[in-house]
């Protein structure tokens, strides 16, 4: 495959959205405290950090005790016939209290989406009633939006129908999802906070190959007589090689609400990785390739948003998705999921104008500052790129380029690294009637690159 793409340097298009600063953390494998901090000072603040909070550890329904900062990961029910198992095998006992990684995430953030989950199963069975469920998702958010304001999106449930996330129907999921839109709304009127609280879903995961899933979520709200039922969001996750499946959901879920005069909100796709999860080393470079590929694709949908999973999580697991890695000497190192988000910070304040065809693989930025040019190929073949740049206002350019691939900025791979690294730098002059310059590469297979062009 071949790109051939001409960068107009002098027109911008439009300012770029900074699509990086939307994000995923995870209690399953919980960071350490000082994360959020070493994270936001690499990448930016996020805009909105998706955080979690288990509702069986904060609240145990045998007795009816709220443990308001539990240590993360301890399972209190194992030998508990009633409570259902759900992904407790995959989780990893962690030193962090919940409160040390709320408060962390929440000071580092500019708005908290708090994901409440567990207890689906046991709701559904009869051993929690659903007046009870409610009653807890309220006390529980409350709670926590004192402590940190900044929460501001509740989303009840995770990917649900799976039996290690409950193994409910959209029917129960609905009822679940209506007692936590009642909780919200008596939470604002009660409090008249700055920040309101809102609500969305339903965070099911791959909807392109189960589609009807989708459908029946949207024909409960349009069903639901309630005349104060709330909705502020659509979240849904997708873990697939194929980015184009966004624009496919997007336009099949707008024909959708269209038909059933449901709202047209913002649409969070608050897990997204192009792989599967894998703890397989080379699946971190084809993960980020893919994950560039989808990002600079949902800036053409307006009203939906990308949170890549994951910035942190267990290696030995989710390696294809992990953006950071905890060496023994307490340093972070960042795997090419973490470089890609990386290059996405370093973008500049404006998209400027291209022609040729892309297929969301190159995006190109500038301001008063240079020009950064970056190219991704989520192929398993080579891919070779030739950018021509002009209209560049100075005589000559320092081009600093810095690749992911096999051998480069992959410590897992290749020479172990640190953090992105520049793989070339050179001084070149700006030439011919056209003042540009030519920017050309072959990229590997999944590997990416961006070229800053600076005076």
């Amino acid at each position: 495959m071949r790109a051939r793409i001409s960068i107009d340097a002098s027109k911008a298009a439009r300012t770029w959205p900074r699509v990086e600063r939307y994000q995923n953390s995870t209690l399953r494998f919980a960071p350490p405290a000082d994360f959020p901090a070493f994270w936001a000072e690499k990448h930016g603040r996020p805009k909105i950090m998706r955080c979690w909070v288990t509702l069986d550890e904060v609240w145990d329904y045998r007795t009816d005790e709220y443990f308001w900062n539990y240590r993360i990961g301890v399972n209190r029910y194992e030998d508990d016939p009633h409570h259902h198992e759900y992904d407790w095998g995959w989780t990893v006992p962690s030193e962090v209290h919940i409160q040390t990684y709320l408060a962390a995430h929440s000071e580092h953030c500019d708005e908290i989406l708090l994901n409440l989950r567990r207890y689906e199963k046991e709701t559904e069975q009869g051993v929690i009633s659903l007046d009870k469920y409610e009653e807890v998702v309220e006390r529980v958010i409350e709670h926590y939006k004192n402590l940190y304001p900044n929460i501001r999106y509740i989303e009840p449930c995770n990917e649900s129908d799976y039996l290690r996330f409950g193994g409910i129907g959209t029917g129960h999921y609905y009822k679940l999802y209506t007692r936590a839109y009642r909780a919200v709304r008596k939470l604002n009127e009660r409090y008249r906070y700055e920040t309101p609280l809102e609500i969305g879903g339903s965070a099911i995961n791959a909807v392109m190959d189960r589609p009807h899933l989708w459908r029946e979520f949207l024909q409960h709200l349009a069903n639901d007589k309630d005349e104060r039922r709330k909705i502020d969001y659509y979240s849904m996750h997708d873990y697939n090689g194929h980015p184009n499946r966004m624009k496919v959901f997007y336009d099949m879920h707008h024909a959708w609400i269209k038909e059933l005069s449901l709202p047209d909100l913002p649409i969070f796709v608050d897990e997204y990785g192009f792989t599967r999860t894998t703890g397989i080393w080379t699946d971190s470079l084809r993960n980020a390739s893919g994950v560039l590929s989808a990002m600079i694709l949902s800036t053409r949908l307006e009203g939906m948003h990308l949170f890549p999973w994951c910035t942190f999580h267990n290696p030995s697991s989710q390696m294809s998705f992990t953006q950071y890695l905890l060496l023994e000497d307490g340093q972070y190192a960042s795997t090419p999921n973490g470089n890609a988000m990386r290059m996405l910070y370093m973008l500049k304040t404006d998209e400027l104008e291209m022609l040729g065809e892309h297929h969301h693989r190159v995006i190109a930025t500038g301001d008063a500052t240079g020009y950064a040019v970056l190219a991704t190929n989520p192929g398993n073949e080579p891919m070779a790129v030739d950018l021509a740049l002009h209209s560049i206002p100075y005589d000559k350019a320092a081009i600093t380029e810095y690749r992911v691939d096999s051998l480069h900025n992959n410590r897992l791979t290749g020479p172990a690294s640190m953090e992105l690294g520049l793989t070339n730098r050179w001084i070149e002059r700006v030439t011919g009637p056209e003042k540009g310059i030519d920017l050309t590469a072959v990229l590997e297979p999944y590997g990416f690159t961006l070229w800053l062009v600076e005076p």
